[in-house]
């Protein structure tokens, strides 16, 4: 009888503090973070190019305005979907004179386009496509994309061809004729222009 009540108190301290240690496990807790939109963090460059050789001309638009649905967990979704404009008025390459005549002749001879317009319609780690309104037509294009920490860069090349600017490109070149010369004398200024944005994501963790 004194054998089955020292095994009895046993079980019951061992039982006992299997519960104490079991209470002591640290409570695991998930970090949760959105990713929000910054518009002052986005920049739109762009790269023409002149000559038969294929100079680039390089510049950047000083506005865009993008609108986002809301903040996201993942900063893939807090983008997909985002549209924007940018005013054409904003077109800036450094020299006055050429940014009035990209005003005047290039985008001045298009139709309805006060402004470029488009949509992120699909993002990820590695890719996008987007369609971007221009002329009057809209066009879907493919665009790498790389990211580091929340800085998310896309670029693409799009051609005004597509758009129907052949136009707009003789315009601009007919009055930067000269300059558009290259080592063979001819005036050439391509339809192809280089895309390239960045922005940085606010990253707000709880």
């Amino acid at each position: 009888m004194k054998k089955l009540s020292i095994a009895f108190v046993t079980l019951l301290a061992l039982s006992c503090g299997s519960e104490t240690s079991q209470a002591e496990q640290p409570v695991i807790t998930t970090e949760k973070c959105l990713y929000k939109f910054d518009e002052s963090s986005t920049k739109v460059g762009w790269t023409a190019f002149k000559f038969t050789e294929k100079t680039g001309v390089t510049g950047t638009f000083n506005k865009v305005n993008v609108l986002i649905s809301q903040a996201a967990e993942d900063m893939y979704t807090t983008l997909t979907g985002a549209t924007f404009t940018i005013p054409v008025n904003e077109v800036n390459s450094e020299n006055p004179d050429r940014d009035q005549k990209i005003q005047d002749h290039f985008f001045g001879s298009m139709e309805s386009t006060d402004i470029i317009s488009g949509i992120v319609k699909t993002i990820n780690e590695s890719s996008a496509l987007i369609e971007i309104t221009l002329n009057g037509i809209s066009k879907e294009y493919d665009g790498e994309v790389s990211v580091e920490g929340e800085t998310i860069t896309l670029k693409t090349t799009i051609d005004m061809l597509n758009f129907e600017a052949q136009q707009s490109v003789d315009s601009l070149n007919s009055v930067c004729n000269d300059l558009h010369k290259g080592a063979d004398g001819v005036s050439k200024l391509w339809t192809e222009v280089d895309i390239n944005v960045v922005t940085t994501l606010k990253k707000d963790c709880k």
